[in-house]
């Protein structure tokens, strides 16, 4: 399973998968690993055999693991990786495409923030990160005492060589106790951008020096540094209802909207600037977006193309959750959480899950065969796939141009042809042993814009590829390439859409 790139968040979420899973990516600081997790069998959960892959363990790979607490995807695709331990961001990425990053070159030191950079920062307690979309990465890293600086660093391979390691390429952008002096005073958890193009990171210090939330950071005087006393400030401070909170992940959802774990209070609070005063008045800008039933060591919440949010729970049983705000609400009630992994019931135990990182759905393949023989609309039809690429996981497909009123359905084959078959008045592009998605839940009708339509629900037919109905039913695998085409009634004959080839990661 190659790594995914990843693009842009769609904002629109994508109700095609709303009984599936997106495939997702879970670090265990108990395992020192990084699992693949895939709903194969799209049954709702990753407890089934094959499910959960190792896709980096360090006792294969080249590079120690201690507690590889932080991860996010760039935008190239590749997962960085943060330790509280290491001192280092890790970047991972499945160049072979045997679904793992342990061969050479697929793991690789791309800060090593042990003070050997030629800025000797250090990055004692590397925690949450995020990327831009241009590269940059911003890593909150915290004093353990003997060492470093509570800072926000940042972080960007500058010269295209592959790491983060050069001079110039590092950079402490806010120091957020400096001159303190004790340890605990500032412990810098997490950090994301706003919707308004501002830093925000979460604080956790100890000793009352700072208050415990989220601080916004806008480098007003473009000095590249924070460093007048307007260019910080509290952006929100929730108060606690156990005097105990703690806070470790930040993250934006697709409404711009603020999420941050409490596992003191066993809650993820919500909230947004609405007023656009710089501050969040709590209980009328914010919100307890979901409320645990018991004790919930929640870590980290990740939202996907889907719109669902999928949560990890670091506790006993380990759990990951799915949250899906049903009636739109805004809250996350009891009926709207399940539970898609659990360490009591799952082929893999995942050890300890702190990040999880969910894959966008992008556009998918090339077209072939095209263009396709005009139908009674005049028009060419053309066949478009969406998903994440991963072999095993569900494809969007979608036949537009297509004429008004008719039905069709998607066929599939891992070898190209070109005939014209009887009684179609196009080409059918795919040969040898060909599956056809026929069954009344892949059958579209195509709508008044020529756009094809599920006739169950609407919207994208949801095509599984595990397996894939060729004779007998096959899985696609990593590194195989299968070709899609759409086939309908064109009046009294039938017509064809171009060919999509796609190579499965």
């Amino acid at each position: 399973m190659r790594l995914f790139a990843v693009p842009s968040l769609i904002l629109l979420a994508s109700s095609a998968f709303a009984q599936g899973l997106l495939p997702a990516f879970v670090s265990d600081t108990a395992g020192d690993t990084i699992w693949a997790c895939t709903d194969l069998d799209q049954d709702g959960d990753y407890d089934g055999a094959l499910e959960v892959a190792a896709f980096y363990d360090d006792t294969v790979g080249p590079v120690a693991l201690t507690n590889n607490a932080g991860m996010k995807a760039g935008p190239d695709g590749r997962l960085y990786v943060t330790d509280t331990s290491e001192d280092f961001v890790l970047v991972l990425s499945d160049i072979d495409g045997d679904g793992d990053a342990h061969d050479a070159g697929e793991a690789v030191v791309w800060f090593d923030g042990t003070a050997g950079n030629p800025s000797g920062i250090e990055l004692t307690s590397g925690r949450g990160l995020h990327i831009d979309e241009d590269g940059v990465v911003w890593v909150a890293s915290a004093n353990t005492g003997g060492g470093g600086d509570d800072a926000i660093v940042r972080l960007e391979d500058t010269n295209a060589d592959g790491d983060a390691n050069d001079a110039g390429e590092q950079l402490e952008y806010y120091l957020p106790a400096f001159g303190s002096g004790t340890a605990g005073d500032s412990i810098p958890a997490s950090i994301t951008r706003g919707p308004d193009g501002a830093l925000y990171y979460v604080e956790t210090g100890s000793t009352g020096f700072f208050a415990k939330g989220v601080y916004r950071l806008e480098d007003l005087d473009g000095s590249g540094t924070i460093d007048q006393p307007n260019e910080s400030a509290p952006f929100f401070l929730p108060t606690s209802t156990s005097g105990n909170s703690f806070f470790w992940d930040i993250s934006v959802d697709a409404d711009g909207q603020f999420l941050i774990d409490d596992t003191g209070d066993d809650v993820i609070r919500r909230f947004a600037d609405t007023s656009g005063d710089g501050t969040i008045t709590e209980g009328v800008e914010s919100t307890i977006f979901w409320t645990a039933s018991g004790s919930s060591l929640v870590w980290n919440v990740s939202q996907g193309s889907d719109g669902a949010y999928y949560v990890t729970e670091d506790q006993n049983p380990d759990r990951l959750l799915r949250f899906v705000d049903a009636n739109s609400n805004g809250l996350i009630e009891d009926a709207e959480v399940s539970t898609v992994y659990d360490e009591t019931t799952a082929a893999v135990n995942l050890g300890s899950p702190k990040a999880i990182v969910v894959p966008s759905l992008r556009d998918l393949g090339t077209s072939y065969c095209g263009p396709a023989v005009p139908n009674s609309a005049g028009l060419d039809a053309q066949i478009q796939l969406r998903g994440t690429g991963v072999a095993g996981a569900p494809l969007e497909a979608v036949v537009i141009q297509g004429p008004p009123g008719e039905f069709g359905y998607c066929i599939a084959s891992r070898d190209q042809g070109f005939v014209n078959p009887p009684g179609s008045s196009g080409f059918l592009c795919l040969a040898n042993n060909i599956g056809r998605y026929n069954d009344p839940v892949f059958i579209y009708q195509f709508d008044g814009a020529g756009v094809s339509q599920a006739i169950q629900g609407g919207g994208p037919v949801v095509l599984p590829t595990n397996p894939i109905p060729v004779n007998p039913p096959t899985p696609a695998m990593a590194g195989e390439t299968w070709n899609f085409q759409g086939w309908y009634r064109d009046g009294m004959t039938s017509n064809f859409s171009d060919g999509r080839t796609l190579t499965f990661q």
